[in-house]
């Protein structure tokens, strides 16, 4: 009897574990059909945030959840993959105040945006949020009451005024409130009655428009006086409502300068992409705002206009896929073997023959300036610390001087991981392949030795003018509009957490004849974007380096024009919006500054390792 029981519980354990992953994977299934992001991967830890919808990763959940849990997870989830579609990461910082308090106003109130922006217009989300946002307060509550039981002061018993305006607004625009929030803004009833309300506008928080919207909240923030200090109660902002706003002045005059010039580089970048686009945009030629022009708050600017416009690409987005099941994501290793890697890496070297002394004095630079940014330095006649040996003659000419000590300054190079994203297809035969990989193995060693994580990946297709998917599509009568149809084949080169001895043969591959087809680069920044988003480092770099649009004559052929180039776009937008990945390009004799915003073209492949170190060394060089 004991070991029957025994069993059936080792059963239920098993069976509890299954509906626990299911539950994860279909939690990262719906977060990505809501993102419209195929590369996010939602991941659990008992140490995440539980409103930090920058990362990919919620907290953990016992095996064993109820379905109120479950449906808190499910709100967590949507509240990240709305963030992801919804927020201009770009825009929302530089129209972000500048005090710590402003800040977090700012960002719980564009939050709020989103969830409503999402909940109007996703069925069954709505529900979700409020799951989240109700076990959220009731955390808050609890944990204040227990600060109350030590502490008799009715000032804690308030949550932060962060929290107070962006339930407020989210009441206001979006309806009544879970019992938890609303408990926890009751606490602030008789201050947002008395100083809120009357400044309070909700015509002017457009929730569609992220400028508007912006600017909206901005305009109360300066109204509540809470731009000019952060004030912790509504008593200090009580004490100063009678004080003159002189800062707000300020502050729009630097605005307005802001805005100008972000208007001029965004329209040039605009104009630069118009003539391959082909399409009529309003890019707002001659709608520059005169100088203290009262009209100006009522227009974005041209910001405003490009996210608009980045909203209805998304919305007009209509990539699909006829066929994943024959995609491959391989390494060089299930490819060949070991003795033909070998072979390939030295017919490789041997081709190379005097460019990778050239590569090599280029890595030499970058190395330079990376190893420069991380020398660490001294402070000097320190109290405490590691005795200071050059200056022990004082034992001799002062000998009744104390003994002086030094003390190491860490520094502040952020930890960082680069992704050279390399394209495989047959357009980059011979010398530009050839010049590609030498330059990515030597500057994959250079970061190394420099503490620069790297990770080099490949992609090409498995087959010319479609494969597998082409020969399922012809068998099922040729359908409309079948989508993307060949199939990929993403290659890993190195991985960020393999060294450099073990990946150096890898790169031969890229000699190996029949390897290079087509590209569909629009998918391969999303694979090497997803992969980037699962990295712990604080910084993540991107660098594409293609020779030409994404061609593949299969789906070129049988959907509808720039099918293929349409997406590309869509994906650089996303990336470069989210602003979780600094993305660059390098286009080999073909002009990608139509795609990204940082990129640069090259017509002979020789400078490919000089612009690829510039840029590498101009993006360590940003603060």
């Amino acid at each position: 009897m004991p070991a029957e029981e025994a069993s059936n519980s080792a059963q239920q354990a098993k069976q509890a574990e299954r509906q626990s992953t299911d539950f994860k994977q279909s939690t990262t299934a719906c977060a990505r059909a809501i993102a419209r992001d195929p590369g996010i991967n939602i991941a659990f830890d008992e140490k995440a945030d539980d409103v930090d919808v920058g990362s990919a990763t919620l907290p953990a959940f016992p095996v064993n959840a109820d379905a109120q849990q479950r449906n808190e997870t499910r709100g967590r989830s949507d509240a990240l993959a709305l963030h992801r579609q919804f927020h201009d990461a770009s825009l929302h910082r530089r129209v972000q105040p500048k005090t710590d308090t402003s800040q977090r106003c700012f960002a719980l109130a564009e939050q709020t945006r989103i969830e409503l922006l999402g909940a109007a217009q996703y069925e069954g989300v709505a529900s979700n949020l409020n799951a989240a946002l109700d076990q959220r307060y009731t955390a808050l509550n609890s944990a204040i009451n227990h600060q109350l039981n030590n502490v008799i002061d009715n000032a804690v018993q308030r949550v932060g005024i962060e929290h107070a305006l962006s339930l407020y607004v989210r009441e206001r625009l979006g309806g009544p409130l879970p019992a938890a929030a609303d408990t926890a803004l009751n606490e602030w009833r008789e201050w947002l009655t008395e100083h809120v309300e009357p400044a309070f506008n909700a015509s002017k928080f457009d929730l569609d428009h992220q400028a508007d919207y912006a600017k909206a909240f901005g305009d109360l923030l300066r109204k509540l006086n809470i731009e000019q200090g952060d004030p912790d109660s509504p008593d200090e902002d009580d004490a100063g409502e009678d004080t003159d706003e002189q800062d707000p002045t300020d502050q729009d005059a630097a605005s307005d300068t802001d805005e100008t010039e972000i208007g001029m580089d965004d329209s040039s970048d605009t104009d630069s992409g118009e003539e391959q686009q082909g399409e009529a945009e309003d890019t707002g030629d001659g709608a520059e705002p005169d100088e203290g022009s009262d009209d100006q708050s009522e227009q974005p600017g041209a910001q405003s206009r490009l996210q608009d416009q980045a909203l209805t690409e998304r919305e007009k987005n209509d990539y699909h896929v006829y066929c994943t099941d024959y995609d491959e994501v391989v390494r060089p290793a299930d490819i060949c073997s070991n003795e033909e890697l070998v072979r390939l890496r030295e017919q490789l070297d041997q081709l190379i023959g005097d460019l990778q002394k050239l590569v090599g004095r280029f890595a030499n630079r970058l190395q330079r300036v990376l190893l420069a940014q991380q020398q660490r330095s001294w402070d000097f006649d320190q109290e405490e610390g590691q005795l200071d040996c050059a200056r022990l003659t004082r034992v001799l000419t002062e000998p009744l001087a104390p003994l002086t000590f030094k003390q190491e300054r860490d520094t502040d190079f952020r930890d960082t991981v680069v992704t050279l994203l390399l394209d495989n297809s047959g357009s980059m035969h011979g010398r530009s392949i050839r010049v590609a990989a030498v330059s990515a193995d030597i500057l994959a060693s250079t970061l190394e030795r420099c503490g620069v994580k790297v990770e080099v990946l490949g992609f090409t297709t498995v087959a010319w003018k479609g494969g597998k998917s082409r020969e399922r599509w012809v068998e099922a009568g040729y359908p409309a509009n079948p989508g993307r149809l060949n199939d990929l084949r993403h290659i890993v080169y190195k991985s960020a957490d393999m060294p450099y001895r073990q990946s150096k043969r890898n790169l031969g591959l890229m000699m190996r004849k029949g390897l290079l087809k087509e590209n569909i680069d629009g998918e391969a920044l999303q694979w090497a974007y997803g992969r980037l988003l699962q990295r712990t480092e604080h910084r993540k770099i991107l660098m594409m380096i293609s020779d030409g649009a994404p061609i593949d004559d299969s789906t070129l052929s049988t959907n509808p024009g720039r099918f293929l180039e349409k997406h590309l776009r869509h994906v650089v937008s996303t990336i470069e919006r989210q602003d979780e990945v600094e993305l660059v390009a390098i286009g080999i004799a073909h002009d990608v500054t139509k795609y990204y915003q940082r990129a640069t073209t090259i017509h002979d492949v020789t400078q490919l390792a000089d612009v690829m170190t510039r840029q590498l060394v101009e993006l360590f060089a940003e603060n």
